[in-house]
């Protein structure tokens, strides 16, 4: 599809090979679509749910993969205790190469990368997204660089390390990471990576596959929060899909965080805009203090008529333990946390859920 860059805060138009990461003004960007333009194969609908199915509605010509997406959507029948009366589904992640969902993003962003001609990408991480830009730049034959908390994950610290990028050790969260890559980029004219508008495009097909997998739009979805983009990837495929007349109606989309890290959740059930919270949470995964997708995070529940919850990293521990035991499923804390939030709402009030289908993602595992 033909395709635009636009700011989400000042409006402010770029050109679709500019390679910007960001607006003058600071906001994010925005792929914003011609959708008059939208050629998809004729049988389209019947083909095997795939990251490489929905290339038509991604912003490359085309991707670099290790063949990501496709994970599994499972039904759960107990977690640690009966469910009745709610069908719940789990989307499992961990399938992908590097055992995350953020192969999907990589994928694209690695592939816009190329096709603008840059040889060397970075991006700021708290260890899965550095994971797997490193290993989609090496097999593109790019080179990579990961700025990462000194303070971070150790296991994924040295998991980065082994995949050929460089690392960059920063004193301080993901936000000062995050800001070091940045920098980093427009000093050497590197193409940043990471929670911008090519990755959150690539994350799209999590969205898509979960209604192409299950043959029906869901009540609920939960997704963990971080940086939020997932969330307003899979928002975005939501809307897109009913936009081509795929699907009805929207499903309610439900963010999860740790208690020990809720900027998004506070924003939300506060009706205020996001302020910084310091990072405590053991989940590192969405250990974020500032969002970056906060506000489109903010607006994708908001036009769903979804919600937010905040759950303690007990509770979601827990969620993985059981998550392991009864079906056998290894995550990590920030994979499992989606389900948490579920779980914690459903053990609250059940009948909310009488009849309901619900999807719950488990986003990664890289702790083992």
């Amino acid at each position: 599809m033909d395709y635009r860059l636009v700011c989400t805060s000042c409006g402010e138009k770029y050109d679709r090979d500019s390679g910007r990461f960001r607006c003058s003004c600071g906001g994010i960007l925005e792929v914003k679509y011609d959708y008059s333009t939208l050629r998809l194969p004729k049988r389209f609908r019947e083909e095997t749910p795939s990251h490489q199915k929905y290339l038509p509605l991604f912003p490359v010509k085309k991707l670099v993969s290790l063949g990501e997406g496709g994970s599994d959507l499972i039904k759960a029948k107990s977690i640690g205790w009966p469910l009745k009366n709610v069908d719940l589904f789990l989307k499992i992640e961990t399938e992908n190469p590097t055992r995350t969902f953020k192969d999907r993003g990589s994928s694209v962003e690695i592939a816009k990368a190329k096709e603008l001609g840059f040889g060397h990408v970075c991006c700021a991480s708290t260890g899965n997204m550095g994971l797997s830009l490193a290993a989609y730049a090496k097999r593109a034959g790019m080179e990579c660089t990961v700025f990462i908390s000194r303070s971070g994950n150790r296991k994924k610290i040295e998991k980065i390390r082994k995949a050929g990028a460089k690392l960059v050790l920063v004193n301080g969260d993901f936000n000062k990471c995050l800001s070091a890559a940045e920098q980093f980029a427009r000093r050497r004219n590197v193409f940043v990576c990471g929670d911008y508008h090519y990755r959150k495009e690539g994350q799209k097909s999590v969205g898509f596959e979960i209604i192409d997998q299950l043959g029906r739009v869901p009540d609920y979805i939960f997704v963990q929060a971080g940086n939020a983009t997932l969330l307003a990837a899979i928002f975005k495929a939501l809307d897109e899909y009913k936009r081509i007349g795929f699907i009805k109606r929207l499903p309610r989309l439900v963010a999860v965080q740790s208690m020990q890290c809720d900027p998004l959740i506070r924003a939300f059930k506060k009706k205020r805009e996001i302020k910084y919270v310091a990072p405590e949470t053991e989940a590192d995964a969405i250990a974020v203090g500032f969002p970056t997708f906060g506000f489109e995070g903010l607006n994708a529940l908001r036009k769903t008529g979804g919600d937010a919850i905040a759950v303690h990293d007990r509770s979601i521990l827990w969620t993985s333990q059981k998550l392991a035991k009864h079906m056998g499923i290894k995550s990590e804390l920030g994979g499992a946390a989606g389900l948490a939030g579920f779980l914690e709402i459903y053990g609250d009030d059940m009948k909310r859920f009488d009849g309901k289908t619900v999807v719950a993602i488990i986003t990664g595992n890289n702790e083992d």
